[in-house]
């Protein structure tokens, strides 16, 4: 495999491997193996990560104390002196990744959702396993109910659903049925029908 074969020639990957985080380089040179990753974007990982670690070591932070708001720092760091590719927040992020499978930083805490965000969630939830809808699918329906709860319900709770009129729906449907082309505003319609009658299904 072209990963595996770069990683045995690289000087980069055995630089990082002897430091004194060499064993948890080796197993992110493992996850980027699992993952296919083409020669240059194996180099580009391990460079990104490279360059994380000498700075925090520069800066006297310890490896627990990574996270992904060090990270970022990191990167207007990194920022400042070179160009950010578009894959090197993932190659970051792929390493923290492999950090807290390794016990070696703090699990990731999100934060809480917003009422909107949960109903988000268990709309996606209720269209996947009651309505067998396929991910792009789902995701066509979002940004609809995402603008018609804004205008509608802005509050998000369940109470507040609740008082969700027919008045209201045909209202929102009135305000926006020119903002685009028949077809986007019959599937605008198909869109709201389908949350409707997951309120419904779920009282």
């Amino acid at each position: 495999m072209e990963v595996e074969e770069y990683l045995g020639r690289s000087r980069l990957y055995r630089r990082l491997r002897s430091g004194p985080h060499g064993q948890f380089v080796e197993r992110y040179a493992t996850r980027l193996v699992e993952e296919r990753l083409v020669r240059h974007g194996t180099w580009r990982c391990l460079n990104v990560v490279g360059g994380l670690l000498s700075w925090i070591a520069g800066r006297r932070y310890k490896l627990v104390e990574l996270d992904e708001q060090v990270v970022e720092r990191y990167l207007r760091h990194r920022g400042g002196r070179q160009s950010i590719q578009p894959g090197d927040r993932a190659a970051l992020k792929r390493w923290l990744s492999v950090l807290r499978e390794e016990g070696a930083i703090a699990p990731l805490v999100l934060p809480p959702l917003t009422p909107h965000e949960r109903i988000f969630k268990e709309f996606d939830a209720y269209l996947r396993s009651e309505r067998g809808l396929a991910p792009r699918s789902i995701v066509r329906h979002l940004p609809v109910i995402r603008r018609f709860l804004h205008e509608v319900c802005s509050g998000g709770a369940a109470g507040a659903l609740s008082k969700i009129s027919q008045e209201d729906v045909i209202r929102y449907v009135e305000r926006h049925a020119q903002d685009w082309s028949p077809g986007t505003g019959k599937a605008m319609c198909w869109s709201l029908r389908a949350f409707l009658r997951y309120l419904h299904h779920w009282g």
